[in-house]
């Protein structure tokens, strides 16, 4: 029957990247700690037969979704719109420079709402529509009635979006949900309906926090 076939989405968050202290982050590949979570990562996903591998371009969630990919032998197809939210001039600068030159606007405007963001930067409304746009496109609409595993490598915001979205809820630029570092969602269809199994397991990473404590 049509409606007894089932998809399993699980929505992963990348490993830990380098970035300077002090520093916005801009894209940075994955740090010693963070290519270890991903290789704790992907011994997790190995118990998992995934069919497909998406993944933001960004270096950070390109380097988690390799390292999960040859741990199956699995084709990586990256797409330019799962990419974080563009955090316009203020990508890559420090802390002290963003607020000696742009001080006075987030005095302001502490925190991007729908209407405005960052500056020269993506508002959450434009971040929200792109990501839900290519979620509905590439993966929900093809997969949501099959028997499929697909697996999302992207960001917090990302993630976050992609879950309000099922809840009938937008983005408005706060992570209303927590995702830590290698931290993985889980959504399925069953009966063509989605539903959310779990948010942020990152169980898969405890003897990892044990040896790094």
């Amino acid at each position: 029957m049509l409606f007894s076939r089932k998809m399993d989405l699980y929505l992963i968050r990348h490993g830990e990247s380098v970035i300077p202290k002090g520093t916005i982050q801009k894209d940075f590949p994955l740090s010693k700690l963070g290519k270890k979570q991903a290789t704790a990562l992907a011994q997790r996903m190995s118990l998992i037969s995934i069919d497909y591998l998406f993944s933001s371009p960004l270096i950070r969630a390109q380097q988690t979704a390799e390292i999960i990919c040859k741990s199956q032998s699995l084709q990586l197809k990256l797409e330019d719109r799962f990419r974080e939210m563009d955090l316009g001039h203020l990508a890559g600068m420090s802390e002290d420079k963003v607020f000696e030159r742009y001080g006075d606007y987030l005095r302001t405007r502490p925190y991007p709402k729908m209407e405005y963001g960052y500056v020269n930067g993506e508002i959450p409304e434009q971040f929200h529509d792109r990501v839900t746009g290519a979620f509905e496109e590439i993966i929900w609409q093809p997969f949501y009635l099959s028997d499929t595993n697909v697996v999302l490598v992207a960001h917090g915001g990302v993630i976050c979006s992609i879950m309000l979205h099922f809840l009938g809820l937008r983005f408005d630029g706060y992570l209303t949900f927590m995702v830590d570092y290698a931290g993985i969602s889980k959504i399925d269809a069953r009966h063509g309906r989605p539903r959310i199994r779990y948010i942020n397991d990152t169980n898969h990473l405890n003897d990892l926090r044990l040896h790094t404590s």
